[in-house]
């Protein structure tokens, strides 16, 4: 008796190769198919054959993923035929898909990696913190799998909360002040990531916000008023399927499903301005007009579009948040990556003035960058699949 998931496979496998073949028919026809274009440039002379043999391929494959069909139909064969490792030829990172049914990068040649390098840069810019009169926080935030446990298949590992552990043991025995806020996220930990993406939602950081601010208040003196970190004085509009996640653009939705995204408005006045100068951005007026970008959520569209980005716009090198209404004189410097555009505007409810700096794209100075804004307290938070990167330690 045929195994009806197999047949069920076939039959996608035969409307895959059915649509491509009218994709690429109706692009003839129509004179939109780059792959034609690029024939009828090597008849007119345009281009020579060794420039059409280079961009023939490409523009073929072009045709063919029109409106993303062939990633959507691949997808839902792979999930038919219940497979959860599917390999990327273009990266070492595969997408895998965990005993939850979430999706997450993994690689066969993961291995523990040696932070030394990571907690000696650390470890300096404490130093010259210290000589700067500057505390210094180091802050780990989740990984989508949690610590202790492993959802993978069999034959695949991950080391990032190992990595994790000894790069936040090191820290302590070079007297750099750490917190984990793994702990706090270990109940119901599934539910504060993303399924089709590897981040964690504007839940879950605005939960990690929460825990973060009694440390600020008993170790740096920055308190934030009690009604900021109410959820009750927040109205909340969830986006239902918006969001297709770096992990599902490459897996389409047939294969993990999609996510909804969660706006948070605050029910509070407030009035910030947000600057980058290198990026021309000067945004001035309420939490839900600054510091949001709802911008990115006014479409549906799961391929081209990036609905995390609502939060904080994306990664800058340098940015700017004055708080207008702070009931505290104080400044904070977070050195951050992505997981910090979730956290970035919230964090800015407790405090005067937010600097935030993403070394990958910051091309200034940091310790004269520091050593002028003169900030209360400077603040790193990196998750735990983020502290193996030795650019993000980059503190000179």
């Amino acid at each position: 008796m045929p195994n009806r998931a197999h047949t069920a496979a076939a039959v996608l496998f035969l409307t895959a190769t059915l649509g491509g073949f009218c994709y690429l028919l109706h692009g003839f026809l129509t004179g939109e198919s780059q792959f034609l274009l690029t024939i009828d440039a090597l008849g007119q002379g345009e281009i020579t054959a060794e420039e059409f043999l280079a961009q023939a391929d490409g523009k073929l494959n072009a045709d063919l993923d029109r409106e993303h069909l062939f990633i959507q139909l691949y997808g839902g064969i792979q999930r038919l035929t219940g497979r959860r490792v599917l390999e990327d030829m273009n990266s070492s990172a595969w997408v895998v898909k965990l005993d939850s049914g979430a999706l997450t990068f993994a690689s066969p040649a993961d291995a523990p990696a040696d932070v030394t390098p990571q907690a000696q840069a650390t470890a300096g810019l404490k130093q010259t913190l210290d000589g700067l009169g500057i505390p210094l926080l180091f802050v780990t935030a989740p990984y989508k799998i949690q610590s202790g446990g492993s959802q993978l298949p069999p034959g695949l590992s991950d080391h990032y909360n190992g990595n994790a552990d000894r790069l936040l043991e090191r820290l302590e025995q070079n007297g750099v002040n750490t917190l984990d806020l793994r702990p706090a996220f270990a109940a119901g930990h599934e539910g504060w990531f993303f399924r089709t993406d590897h981040h964690w939602t504007p839940q879950a950081a605005f939960f990690a916000w929460q825990n973060l601010v009694p440390v600020l208040e008993r170790n740096y003196g920055i308190a934030t008023p009690a009604y900021c970190t109410d959820q009750a004085n927040y109205d909340q509009r969830v986006y239902e399927n918006w969001f297709l996640g770096s992990q599902g653009k490459r897996t389409g939705s047939l294969y993990a499903g999609v996510d909804d995204i969660t706006q948070y408005l605050p029910r509070f006045d407030t009035d910030f301005t947000y600057t980058c100068p290198a990026n021309g951005m000067d945004r001035r007026g309420p939490f839900g007009q600054s510091l949001l970008f709802p911008e990115r959520v006014a479409e549906k569209d799961w391929f081209n579009a990036n609905p995390y980005t609502l939060y904080s716009g994306g990664d800058y090198g340098l940015a700017t948040i004055t708080n207008h209404r702070s009931e505290n004189e104080k400044k904070i410097l977070l050195i951050r990556e992505s997981f910090s555009c979730a956290l970035t505007p919230f964090l800015a409810l407790s405090c005067s003035q937010l600097t935030t700096v993403d070394l990958r794209y910051f091309e200034g100075d940091l310790t004269s960058t520091i050593a002028q804004i003169d900030p209360d307290l400077v603040l790193i938070l990196y998750s735990a699949s983020s502290v193996r990167s030795e650019e993000l330690f980059q503190f000179h």
